[in-house]
């Protein structure tokens, strides 16, 4: 595992496991993805924290729709 992925996967960790994640933290993981398997891991976990709750914020519906277009433009 690279140093890179281990950080990752903190990073990923730390927002899975809170209810409410800090923006900085979502900003890093952001900054740090590397792989497109890293983003799509990364819309999956955002996606599954927009479906916990009837009333999603609109912060993190712009996060996934910034990620599905950043998805599109690579592909």
């Amino acid at each position: 595992m690279t140093v890179q992925q281990h950080y990752f996967d903190v990073l990923m960790h730390r927002v899975r496991n809170d209810k409410y994640p800090s923006h900085q933290l979502m900003d890093r993981i952001e900054v740090a993805l590397a792989t497109s398997d890293q983003v799509a891991e990364y819309v999956d976990m955002l996606i599954d924290k927009v479906d916990e709750t009837w009333y999603p914020s609109h912060q993190m519906l712009d996060r996934i729709q910034r990620m599905l277009e950043r998805s599109a433009a690579a592909a």
